[in-house]
C-alpha cells in the first residue's frame, strides 16, 4: 500500500512542476506574441509615415538637409516624426490635436454624450475607418493612452476609454 502511496505523490508533484512549466510558457507565448503585434505596429507606422515622404527625403541620411517644395527640410533620425499631443488644460479644444487624435477624443466624447460606457480600441479602429486588424487595433490603442497620459481621455477599466474630467459632452 505504501509504495502506491508513493507513486501518487511523486505524480502528484510532476503534474504540479508542469502546471508551474506551462503557465511559465502561456506567459512566455503572449509576450512573443505582443512583441509580434508591436513589430507589425511599427511597420505598418513606419510604411505609413514613409508613403507621404518625397522619394529625395527618404534617401537622404538623418541629418542632411534637403529642398522639399522650395524648403529646406532637414532629415530625421527616426522613420517618421512624433506627433505633438500637447497636455489637456481647461480651454483647449481638440482642434489643437494631430487629426487622428482628435478623431479619437471626438469619438470618445460621441460615446460618453450618448450615454456610452466608454469605447475599446476596436470600436476607435473601426471608427476611424481604419482596415480590421490587429496591428491597427494596436495603432488606436497606442494613441488613445497617449491622449490618456495627456488628459484628454481617461481609462475607465483596461482598454475603456472615457471622456477625460471636464471633457464629456
Amino acid at each position: 500500500m505504501g509504495l502506491l502511496e508513493e507513486r501518487e505523490r511523486v505524480a502528484l508533484a510532476r503534474a504540479e512542476e508542469l502546471r508551474v512549466e506551462l503557465e511559465r510558457l502561456q506567459v512566455a507565448v503572449v509576450e512573443a506574441e505582443e512583441a509580434a503585434r508591436r513589430a507589425v505596429i511599427a511597420r505598418e507606422e513606419l510604411v505609413d509615415a514613409l508613403s507621404g515622404v518625397p522619394a529625395q527625403v527618404t534617401e537622404a541620411a538623418a541629418g542632411e538637409a534637403v529642398v522639399v517644395g522650395g524648403e529646406a527640410v532637414v532629415v530625421g533620425g527616426g522613420a517618421g516624426r512624433k506627433a505633438e499631443v500637447p497636455v489637456w488644460a481647461e480651454g483647449l479644444e481638440r482642434s489643437v490635436l494631430p487629426e487622428e487624435y482628435a478623431r479619437i477624443v471626438f469619438l470618445v466624447e460621441r460615446d460618453g454624450a450618448g450615454g456610452g460606457g466608454g469605447v475599446r480600441a476596436r470600436g476607435l479602429r473601426d471608427g476611424l475607418g481604419w482596415q480590421a486588424t490587429d496591428a491597427r487595433e494596436q495603432a488606436a490603442r497606442f494613441r488613445a493612452k497617449r491622449l490618456v497620459e495627456r488628459g484628454w481621455l481617461v481609462e475607465a477599466g483596461p482598454g475603456l476609454f472615457r471622456p477625460g474630467p471636464g471633457r464629456s459632452a
